[in-house]
């Protein structure tokens, strides 16, 4: 007699669509185990434009239903996650002669707001005239400007989006871990999968673990898992495109707003974005053909945003050696089969499943994950029930399940955010910015912080004196928020490699020491995290030149 699977799934996959799956089936009291190559969201999910939106710009493809799914979603993320999902003020310029026009946009954004319900943070606005439209925005190019359209999409962290997911999955009972590789599937003669065989990255432990089911979410690297398994498919799944996004100092470009672009060199759409202390521009969209492993910016991004930037901006004169940082990912849009146009496929996501027991998920965006995730777990409950092993999982839902900061709040909006930091001032002393940033962070976590700065000052001390992070944040990610490198930390937890000028080379050693204290390391580790660290920074700056005026000194 057999023993029965270990596990009812296993999910490949720590991005926001895999650690999504991974809750959605322990909410259902399935027996979940999740299997990430290395951090939570250390691939696309965490290179993103930073966006919770309903896709404004589907609308002037007719794609009503995808808009309406998207701006649904978004509602139910600022309710589930008030503290990382908050709604951001878009406008978007009219110049001579764009198409559509002023008028013509009008009518599309009270669509948008009807799909919504009339239930977006807040109904659009037209501005017409260019002294209105400066008001919004001053930095705006004066000349042809007819007016502005303001609407409402929302800001998130998207890599904390992903962890929260994997922390409350975790609560729920899965067995999710990261720095682990899927090695390889173990089957029976008949090819049917019967558990996954795994090795930790870190401390090169090895075992095999049974499931009576694997679910492959593992974005722009579906392709190469399928080659790397050896799985019959009739075509390449996905078609990858690089998105870059630079990081400039909030004087280069002060914006109150975000700003809806085309860029005046190919006619992209592309955002000019407040985040952090500093403004973002992006995206690029090109055609990726390399190892997912190693993309990044090139001279070419950067310069094409920059220039795109200052189509709009003429008085900011963007050069790259005013950018901070880059991020890259890429996004795996669905490839279309051949003798299909691109434009007839899906630009959101495909569900796969196979009679051996594997289900593949393969494209998606952000906005979605949630839906996403409950479709890919239907999918494999469907499967395991006309494989003859049915599961019969509890009734539950993730659309009112809040995400663990979220967890207590009086109201589920900006509001009961922002009581959390007003009682950190009141009860813990803390000042207003710190308050402010750790509520905004953590939401109702961030009192574990908090006590421990009042335990001990030097914990509120920050690490760059131009940001809100502080110390305390270090100790908690590996004690809380699963972190087990260096990198988890400084390029995810606490991104000063996105944000801060040095991107973290200041606190990097000290950084590593309060880890190390915390997790165990030995001098060696310690030495080996250093090194990862600095290599994954210097893979941010590969787009600089060797020498010239507009390359940054590397620290």
């Amino acid at each position: 007699m057999t023993s029965a699977p270990t596990y009812d799934i296993v999910v490949i996959g720590g991005g926001i669509t895999g650690a999504g799956i991974a809750r959605d089936a322990a909410l259902r009291g399935l027996r979940v185990a999740l299997f990430e190559k290395g951090d939570y969201a250390s691939g696309t999910s965490s290179k993103s434009s930073k966006l919770v939106h309903g896709g404004l710009r589907y609308l002037e493809h007719g794609e009503i239903g995808l808009v309406f799914e998207s701006v649904s979603e978004r509602r139910v993320q600022t309710r589930v996650a008030p503290h990382l999902v908050r709604p951001l003020p878009f406008i978007i310029p009219i110049y001579k002669g764009a198409k559509p026009g002023l008028e013509l946009m009008n009518v599309g954004l009270w669509i948008y707001d009807s799909l919504a319900l009339f239930r977006a943070p807040k109904l659009h606005r037209t501005f017409r005239g260019t002294r209105a439209a400066l008001e919004l925005e001053p930095q705006l190019r004066p000349d042809g400007l007819r007016g502005a359209l303001e609407y409402y999409d929302c800001a998130t962290d998207d890599a904390r989006l992903v962890l929260e997911n994997a922390i409350d999955a975790v609560a729920l009972g899965a067995a999710c871990h990261t720095y682990t590789e899927v090695t390889r599937m173990e089957r029976r003669p008949d090819g049917r999968i019967t558990g996954v065989a795994v090795r930790d990255r870190l401390t090169g432990a090895t075992s095999v673990v049974t499931t009576r089911s694997v679910v492959l979410a593992a974005g722009a690297w579906t392709d190469e898992m399928i080659r790397r398994f050896e799985i019959p498919m009739e075509r390449p799944l996905l078609r990858r495109t690089k998105g870059v996004h630079i990081v400039l100092p909030r004087e280069r470009l002060p914006l109150a707003r975000a700003i809806t672009l085309i860029s005046p060199v190919d006619g992209r759409v592309m955002f000019a974005i407040p985040w952090r202390e500093r403004t973002v521009l992006g995206t690029t969209d090109t055609d990726f053909t390399g190892s997912a492993d190693e993309v990044a910016a090139d001279a070419d991004d950067v310069a094409y945003l920059c220039e795109s930037g200052n189509g709009y901006f003429p008085g900011a004169n963007l050069r790259p050696s005013d950018v901070i940082s880059t991020w890259a990912g890429l996004r795996p849009l669905i490839a279309a089969p051949p003798n299909v146009d691109e434009s007839e496929i899906s630009r959101e996501h495909e569900v796969f499943s196979r009679n051996d027991g594997l289900v593949i998920i393969a494209g998606g965006k952000l906005t979605t994950y949630r839906r996403m995730a409950r479709e890919a777990v239907n999918k494999t409950l469907d499967l395991l029930r006309e494989l003859g092993e049915p599961v019969e999982p509890a009734r539950a839902s993730t659309k009112d399940r809040p995400l663990p900061g979220a967890v207590g709040l009086e109201r589920t909006d900006l509001e009961g955010v922002a009581a959390v930091g007003r009682t950190l001032m009141e009860t813990h002393g803390l000042d207003v910015d710190t308050a402010t940033h750790l509520c905004g962070v953590y939401g109702t976590r961030a009192p574990i912080l908090a006590d421990r700065i009042v335990a001990d000052r030097a914990l509120g001390e920050r690490l760059d004196r131009e940001l809100p992070y502080v110390w305390a944040e270090v100790e908690f990610a590996a004690l809380h928020d699963r972190a087990r490198t260096l990198e988890d930390v400084l390029a995810r937890r606490v991104p000063l490699l996105l944000v801060s000028r040095d991107q973290g080379a200041a606190v990097a050693e000290r950084a590593a020491d309060v880890l190390a204290a915390h997790l165990g390391w030995s001098a060696a580790q310690r030495t080996a995290m250093l090194e990862e660290y600095r290599a994954e920074v210097a893979l941010s700056r590969r787009w600089q030149p060797a020498h010239g005026s507009d390359a940054t000194s590397v620290a």
